[in-house]
């Protein structure tokens, strides 16, 4: 985003993690998001999971889970954001968290649209024909397929017509929480979701073009993109965060 679009930011900090549990992924996010963060600073955290596993939207009734037989044996955790199910095996996850302050609904929404143009720019730049979603299909609530990358909405990241990148918000007073999924290869768990891998045999799984995607979103933000670790009161209210809700059969069950 330049600064024309409202988000004016003195410093990105990159949090570069493990791969770890479903559980504790989302509770980091929950954390960052509820954190006290210097003004005008955004935090990138990119990641992965394992084991694999499947998380579901926020208002998606647990039990449509038994219509998915191949995701049946990975963990299932329940995300404080809407959408279907998402199975996160080989892919790679971002989460932005980044300052309300004085931004507009199109603004924020229009982040979507600045990692995702950003994306296609980095595939273009690797021989993938990529695009965005413009004008999904209506579906009835009732009838939207279970995972959530056999669904459409405007924005996603399309190759060949087959979704390899979708992201969500949520936001609380302060901030905002945009997180992806990046659908580097096919799922065991998902075998009918095709990858980048198998729609274009290039392989992005070993990860070495994220240092371009990051130069290009520092040039998007225009501002420097920084190593960061997470505080102790930051990864203690992670902790606290992964009990009370992502562990807590109430909270999956909840729908």
């Amino acid at each position: 985003m330049d600064r024309d679009c409202g988000l004016n930011l003195k410093s990105i900090l990159l949090v570069e993690d493990q791969p770890t549990t479903g559980s504790w992924n989302m509770a980091i996010d929950d954390a960052l998001l509820n954190a006290d963060l210097p003004a005008q600073t955004a935090v990138l955290r990119l990641y992965q999971w394992k084991p694999a596993c499947t998380s579901l939207g926020y208002f998606q009734p647990l039990q449509q889970r038994q219509s998915h037989q191949a995701s049946a044996h990975t963990d299932c955790i329940r995300r404080a954001s809407g959408g279907g199910a998402i199975v996160h095996d080989h892919e790679l996850t971002y989460s932005f968290v980044f300052p309300l302050h004085q931004l507009t609904s199109a603004q924020i929404s229009g982040v979507y649209d600045l990692f995702h143009d950003s994306l296609i720019r980095l595939f273009q730049g690797l021989g993938i024909s990529a695009t965005k979603c413009v004008d999904p299909p209506a579906v009835p609530k009732g009838e939207q397929p279970f995972l959530c990358f056999q669904r459409r909405a405007p924005g996603d990241v399309l190759i060949h017509q087959f979704k390899v990148v979708g992201s969500a918000q949520r936001r609380n007073r302060t901030h905002v929480l945009q997180h992806g999924s990046i659908l580097l290869k096919q799922s065991t768990a998902a075998p009918e979701l095709p990858g980048i891998l198998e729609l274009t045999h290039v392989d992005l799984t070993s990860l070495d073009w994220v240092t371009n995607w990051l130069a290009d979103l520092s040039d998007i933000f225009q501002c420097q993109i920084s190593s960061y670790s997470l505080t102790y009161e930051q990864l203690k209210m992670a902790d606290k965060v992964e009990k009370e809700r992502f562990l807590n059969q109430k909270w999956l069950q909840r729908r």
